[in-house]
């Protein structure tokens, strides 16, 4: 076999392995998913973290619809339930004397866990969080023995929950009509040095508003977003409001500190919020098309940190798309990837039966086609109806979808998927010490090299192996790439004794 024909295979391999994001791992579990009944004919998944050693925690609820009980499950690498964690790998926590619901899930830096929540007697709802010790145990330490309910004396919902740099946790979500937020110390007790006596609320042009995501900034700004539905109106937009760290709202951020986004169907819903390392924010959610048959498509916004729209992003600072087309396709959580690309997932259904669904933007906003089937994924479980609720990565990129379907004997399993993820030449990078960036692009490549005493030869080889461009830098590299046709071409890089072959996408 001569060398070139040995280079291209080997190059090629790397293609095909990289080809294969966005399909089911079927080392995990029964052929890449899991599926658990805790208890009763509902087992929900609505969050999810994955640990550092790759455990998977699933948050949720369990039980009959009355009552319904905060759920939670831990996974091992494998799929298999961890029997060190709580009851041989599952846990029912009952929060208060009312129903109880768990929305998001995190892990503090001593391993102990977080979950945020709200509980419900039919009347009226309660902030509350729970922080278990890493082996599902209750933690006595905080609250009222590892739980703590916060009444504002309204209808509290939790949606959001992120944690801030000294530790404080944020719980956010809504009481009908406004933006409601409270911050809790370490301990659990209620800050009230926070906003008004712990809480704040913020209202959008006399609207009915809901918080379904927060985020920390690195500057210690937090944002909060979601939906407002105008009454005068009768517009539902995505909605968006930064505050300084003592909760008051950033009059330096939008409109008076808030933006609205519609995309121009009047009718738009924002589900999750992520920041790019640039501090830009991206929105996604999903919005509605139209009644013939019933549609939503799935919508991501960039602002710039001022909170403008990012006009270099989708079509003036939004990007639309779908799962399934003439479907209902709804987002519920995204996750944001080292490179930058970001996966909403959700459900999607052309008919009456739901089914998990994924989609992958690059960073310019367009779908990414090297994801799943042409950028997109739908996996049907049982047959019936599935619904993908939250999604994470593993630290070696797979993707964790989890949510929960219904057994053809209509019994509601929490279910949770993995997905192969190759992230374009991040382990590379990481070997060679680089950086290539951007990754789609148009007009010009960078490469930057941690190490500036060495060079590094550069050749951009075609899928088929023909050298299209070959060039050496020392630290910084920045080539002209406009005159390539779009497509997909590999970078080798040289340097010392190590070879790298990582792809990047032309548009």
């Amino acid at each position: 076999m001569n060398k070139f024909f040995s280079s291209l295979l080997f190059m090629v391999t790397i293609f095909s392995m990289y080809s294969q994001s966005g399909v089911l791992d079927t080392s995990f579990g029964n052929n890449g998913i899991v599926s658990t009944v805790i208890n009763g004919s509902y087992n929900l998944a609505q969050t999810s973290v994955v640990q550092p050693d790759g455990k998977i925690l699933i948050a949720g609820e369990a039980g009959e619809p009355s009552p319904m009980t905060l759920a939670v499950v831990r996974y091992n690498t494998d799929g298999s339930l961890d029997s060190t964690f709580g009851n041989d790998g599952t846990l029912l926590i009952q929060v208060g004397s009312a129903k109880s619901y768990a929305r998001n899930i995190m892990l503090q830096a001593d391993s102990k866990i977080l979950i945020g929540a709200y509980t419900y007697d039919d009347i009226a709802a309660d902030f509350a969080i729970v922080r278990l010790n890493e082996n599902g145990a209750l933690d006595n330490s905080f609250g009222n023995n590892g739980i703590t309910i916060a009444d504002n004396g309204s209808h509290e919902i939790v949606d959001a929950m992120t944690l801030l740099n000294d530790g404080k946790i944020l719980l956010a979500g809504n009481n009908y009509s406004e933006f409601l937020a409270a911050r809790f110390n370490t301990d659990g007790s209620l800050d009230t040095s926070f906003g008004t006596n712990g809480w704040i609320a913020t209202e959008f042009d006399s609207s009915d508003s809901q918080v379904k995501d927060a985020v920390l900034q690195a500057d210690g700004k937090f944002l909060l977003g979601g939906y407002s539905y105008n009454n005068s109106t009768g517009i539902n937009s995505m909605a968006v409001a930064r505050y300084n760290e003592d909760g008051s709202i950033d009059t330096t951020f939008g409109t008076a500190g808030k933006v609205t986004i519609n995309s121009g169907n009047n009718e738009d819903y924002a589900v999750a919020i992520a920041i790019q390392a640039d501090g830009k924010i991206l929105i996604g959610g999903y919005t509605y098309v139209g009644n013939n048959p019933l549609r939503y498509d799935l919508v991501v916004a960039r602002l710039n940190t001022d909170g403008s729209f990012d006009n270099n992003y989708g079509n003036n600072g939004i990007t639309i798309s779908r799962v399934l087309e003439n479907g209902q396709n709804y987002a519920e959580q995204m996750v944001l990837q080292p490179d930058e690309k970001i996966i909403l997932t959700g459900y999607a259904a052309a008919t009456d039966n739901y089914n998990m669904a994924m989609i992958r933007f690059d960073t310019a906003g367009n779908v990414d086609t090297t994801f799943g089937t042409d950028g997109k994924v739908n996996t049907d479980i049982n047959g019936t109806a599935d619904f993908g609720k939250a999604i994470a990565l593993q630290p070696d990129n797979k993707i964790i979808i989890a949510g929960y379907s219904f057994s053809p004997a209509g019994i509601g399993e929490i279910v949770v998927a993995r997905y192969d993820n190759i992230i374009l030449g991040t382990n590379d990078y990481q070997n060679l010490g680089f950086r290539l960036y951007p990754n789609p692009t148009r007009e010009q490549l960078t490469i930057e090299l941690n190490d500036s005493s060495s060079n590094c030869q550069i050749e951009i080889l075609d899928i088929l192996g023909k050298k299209v461009i070959s060039l050496e830098i020392q630290k910084i590299g920045q080539i002209d790439v406009s005159a390539l046709a779009s497509g997909t071409y590999l970078v080798k890089l040289n340097s010392e004794n190590r070879t790298n072959v990582v792809r990047f996408i032309k548009q």
